[in-house]
């Protein structure tokens, strides 16, 4: 009996080993977004009545590798995109951004398209400004998510977003971490 369990505790490790080999052999790809503020970009001044609702993503696809992308390896490298989330929730204007700690699109420009293509088919609930009638009213009445209670006026405005991505292949295995930039 004592050798049966042995045995199938052998059997046990062997199979969990085999597994995990394979795991390591296996290219997967996975998204982490992060937003990121573009440098210099123009900043909205609220009144003590005002509240602001941030645009909210759409199940937006991340970026992934570019088709047929074979680099056995590649150290972590981030590209940045900037956009203008509209007032209806399109994206538009779409660049590749310079900024520190972002690499130069030219370095890398198939991932540098991999992340304009994810880009031009994201869609966003749009930014609003709330207008209460007090501060007062707006402290009560704001839920946090949207203009709620006694709104005096709720306005969708343009904004600009700006993300990084950070690509690498680590023996084969691809990774794509993406995140919303802030300074």
């Amino acid at each position: 009996m004592m050798e049966r369990e042995l045995t199938h505790a052998r059997r046990l490790a062997i199979v969990v080993l085999v597994l995990s080999v394979a795991a390591c052999a296996t290219r997967t790809a996975g998204v982490e977004q992060r937003l990121i503020l573009p440098e210099g970009a123009a900043r909205y001044e609220m009144a003590a009545n005002q509240a602001f609702v941030f645009p909210a993503p759409r199940d937006n696809a991340p970026p992934g590798f570019p088709q047929g992308y074979e680099l056995r390896d590649l150290p972590p490298t981030t590209l940045c995109a900037g956009f203008v989330v509209d007032t209806d929730g399109g994206v538009r204007e779409i660049a590749l951004l310079e900024d520190p700690g972002c690499m130069g699109p030219k370095m890398q420009p198939q991932l540098g398209d991999a992340v304009l293509r994810a880009i031009s088919g994201w869609r966003f609930e749009p930014a609003v400004f709330c207008d209460y009638p007090d501060a007062a009213t707006r402290d009560r009445d704001w839920n946090g998510t949207g203009c709620a209670g006694a709104v005096t006026e709720a306005r969708r405005v343009a904004v600009t977003l700006a993300y990084a991505f950070t690509f690498e292949v680590r023996n084969g295995r691809q990774q794509v971490g993406a995140a919303q930039r802030k300074h």
